[in-house]
């Protein structure tokens, strides 16, 4: 007898599971880390694939505008961040969250046990002009491109919002 509360998993559900797996979208890797912890994921749908295009032709300068944020970071500049790449690329960012407090040193680890890696700035500045509202559910870092500023620090780009605000900052 199902426990009172509890929600079934249809026929339909197993077919689109089996169907992310064969696509290489689900792995046995992560379908084990969520069987351990089925809460690391948000609710609302927020965590997920997020298609997007980068125009590598863009300076950071360029990218910033182009996401019309309330206010950003004067440090996040194309002397700070520069742009590797070429033309334009089509990508498909998977934000993942973890629903706990984390070093940066234990989430690179986590990615790289589900074959990811971090996502550079370009990609986080286009994530956020794409689709500005995901910022303000949770902040939206990029760990794969890191500047130092000259106390020493090391610092990442990260999107964050409040209330109808949408900023860009780095944070250490």
């Amino acid at each position: 007898m199902p426990r009172r509360n509890a929600v079934e998993i249809t026929v339909e559900q197993l077919g689109e599971l089996i169907a992310q797996a064969k696509a290489g979208r689900v792995t046995r890797e992560n379908l084990q880390a969520f069987l351990r912890n089925p809460n690391w994921v948000t609710a609302g749908g927020q965590v997920g694939t997020y298609p997007v295009v980068i125009d590598y032709g863009k300076t950071i300068e360029e990218m910033v505008a182009t996401g019309h944020y309330d206010w950003s970071n004067s440090d996040i500049s194309s002397g700070n961040f520069p742009v590797s790449g070429n033309g334009t690329a089509n990508a498909n960012l998977e934000l993942v969250h973890l629903n706990k407090d984390a070093s940066s040193e234990g989430v690179l680890a986590y990615l790289e046990s589900l074959g990811m890696r971090p996502a550079t700035i370009a990609e986080l500045l286009v994530f956020g002009a794409t689709y500005p509202e995901v910022q303000r559910e949770f902040p939206v870092i990029a760990l794969g491109s890191v500047w130092q500023d000259r106390r020493g620090h090391r610092l990442v780009a990260s999107l964050d919002g409040w209330r109808d605000k949408r900023g860009l900052d780095l944070d250490w």
